[in-house]
Parts: C-alpha cells; sequence; structure tokens
C-alpha cells in the first residue's frame, strides 16, 4: 500500500535506458554469468565422465568418495563464501585493506579445512569400513585422493571474488573457461584409464596447475608476494603436517598391537585432534587470535569494522 501510494502520489516518468550507459553493467554480468556457468560445468564433468563411461557401480563410489571429502568443507567454504564479496567490495580500491582480508580469510580457512581433509585422507580406510561397510570399499581410494584436494579447493573461491571486485572480470572468466576445456577432457583421459582414481587425480594434479595463472594475477593486481601468501597458509600447513605425522604413527602403532579398527580409528582421531590443537596454540596462538580478531571486525558494520581490522 505504501508503495501504490507513493507511486499515485509522485508518478514517476520512465525513460528507455541508453545503451551506452548499460555497457558496462552488461559486460560485467555477462563475465560473472559465463564464468558461473563454466564452474558449474567442470564441476559436474567427473560426475557425467563416471556415469557414461565407468558405469553405475563407479559412479555411486565416485559420489560416496567426493560427498565424504567435499560435503563437510563446503558448510564451512559456503558461509565465508556468502560474507567476504561484500568485505571485498567494501575495500576494493584499498588494496593494503585488500591484501590483510584476503590473507587473514585465506588463512583461516586453510586452518580449518587443512586438517579435516588431511586427518580424512589418512583415516579413510577404518571411516569407510567402519561407517559404511565392506562393499563400500571401492570408494576409499577416490575418497583419499578428493580429501587432498579438497582443503586446497577450500581457499581457490576466494581469487575469482578479488578479480572481480578489482574489475578484473574478464580474467575471471577466462579462467573458468579454460577449466571447462581441460578438466573435462582430464576427467575422460584418466578416467579411462585408472577410473575413479583418475577422476581424483585430475583435481590433485592438473587442477592446481590450472589455479596458477589466476593466482599470480590476483597477486599482481593488489601487490602482494607470493611469500607473503604462502606464509599466511604455512600455520595450517605446518601444524597438519604434524598432525599427520602422529596420526601414521598411531595408525603403525595400533596395526603392530592388533588392536580393533574401532580402537584404532578412535585412538587416530583423538591423537590428530590433540596434536593439530597443541601445535597451533603452541607455534601459531597468535595468528589464530588475528583471524578471530578479523571474525569480529566483520560482524562490525561501516566504518567501525576497517578500524577494527586495520588496528
Amino acid at each position: 500500500m505504501r508503495t501504490a501510494a507513493t507511486v499515485a502520489l509522485r508518478r514517476p516518468r520512465f525513460a528507455w535506458p541508453h545503451r551506452q550507459s548499460l555497457t558496462h553493467a552488461m559486460t560485467f554480468s555477462r563475465h560473472i554469468i559465463v564464468g558461473r556457468l563454466a564452474w558449474y560445468v567442470y564441476s559436474n564433468a567427473d560426475f557425467l565422465v563416471a556415469g557414461r563411461i565407468l558405469g553405475k557401480v563407479a559412479l555411486g563410489l565416485y559420489e560416496v568418495g567426493w560427498n565424504l571429502a567435499n560435503v563437510p568443507i563446503e558448510k564451512i567454504t559456503s558461509l565465508v563464501g556468502q560474507v567476504t564479496p561484500a568485505v571485498f567490495s567494501a575495500v576494493q580500491r584499498d588494496h593494503a585493506a585488500l591484501r590483510r582480508y584476503l590473507l587473514r580469510v585465506t588463512e583461516g580457512l586453510a586452518l580449518i579445512t587443512f586438517p579435516a581433509s588431511l586427518g580424512l585422507a589418512l583415516v579413510a580406510p577404518d571411516f569407510v569400513l567402519l561407517t559404511l561397510g565392506d562393499k563400500w570399499q571401492g570408494a576409499i581410494a577416490p575418497l583419499q585422493l578428493l580429501a587432498l584436494s579438497t582443503g586446497f579447493r577450500a581457499v581457490t573461491p576466494l581469487l575469482p571474488q578479488v578479480l572481480n571486485v578489482v574489475g578484473e572480470t574478464r580474467l575471471s572468466m577466462q579462467y573458468g573457461l579454460l577449466c571447462v576445456t581441460v578438466l573435462p577432457t582430464g576427467f575422460y583421459l584418466l578416467g579411462a584409464r585408472w577410473g575413479t582414481v583418475g577422476l581424483a587425480l585430475v583435481w590433485v594434479v592438473v587442477f592446481p596447475l590450472l589455479v596458477l595463472p589466476a593466482y599470480r594475477r590476483v597477486l599482481q593486481v593488489i601487490e602482494l608476494s607470493s611469500g607473503e601468501y604462502l606464509r599466511a597458509l604455512w600455520p595450517a600447513a605446518s601444524a597438519s603436517l604434524i598432525m599427520g605425522a602422529a596420526v601414521v604413527a598411531v595408525e603403525r602403532a595400533a596395526g603392530a598391537a592388533q588392536v580393533s579398527r574401532v580402537l584404532g580409528f578412535s585412538a587416530q582421531v583423538a591423537v590428530g585432534a590433540i596434536a593439530y590443537t597443541l601445535v597451533c596454540a603452541a607455534l601459531h596462538r597468535a595468528r589464530i587470535a588475528a583471524f578471530f580478531q578479523l571474525l569480529r571486525a566483520m560482524r562490525q558494520p561501516g566504518p567501525a569494522r576497517e578500524v577494527s581490522v586495520a588496528s
């Protein structure tokens, strides 16, 4: 009713839009739409190849491995992905602030996803056999490979977001088109040769190589050195490696002692979680505190948010 009253009292004068005034918006929209369509195609091409070439059984095994490896991580990345575009856009002309946000968000995502993905890859045999049963043993190998790639793929969605807010939408679209050209071909070739393991290998080997041009361009645009970016990943990577060594040691000790699968699996999970927590607390406490400070700052509206982060 309020809208109707406003229109009745203050009648708007409609006018045909001018093509020139819409050029930027239409170009921007086209780049975003094509890039997202490309992402949808190459993200689902492995399932198409598995179903068409390898058959329903292989598709089922691969899909189980994919869901176990990705669904928990996607819950986290999707929540972060709903916030970061607006945050990046608010500081798109302040490259110093954009670098801080990118580094802190990347560091925080890595702290959560790296140990989860590596830990799942290490305990996948016991986890699958205990939760799903022996008939799903064929899902173990693809699950391990997909879990290894999940941690890396959790931080890569930030790259197109940064490219978009700094006006490099064409490059973001071209990156998507490159992936939609190479990845399905890789799925077809490696899947036909090695089955579900070949499909998972594409995500582990080929996908990181395709991301390198996007990384290079993002770092150039916002004047961020590769060493500084790698230092943001170091806390999660170093703690995850120590955690992995502890899990492997427990696994071998449990095998030598011939303990039950349930007890061995429980010991691996517990020791891995304790080792990761202790390493983070002992070596990277300040970095973790900075990440939580960023989370609190991102929840603050307007200028107060940027002041808090800058401080």
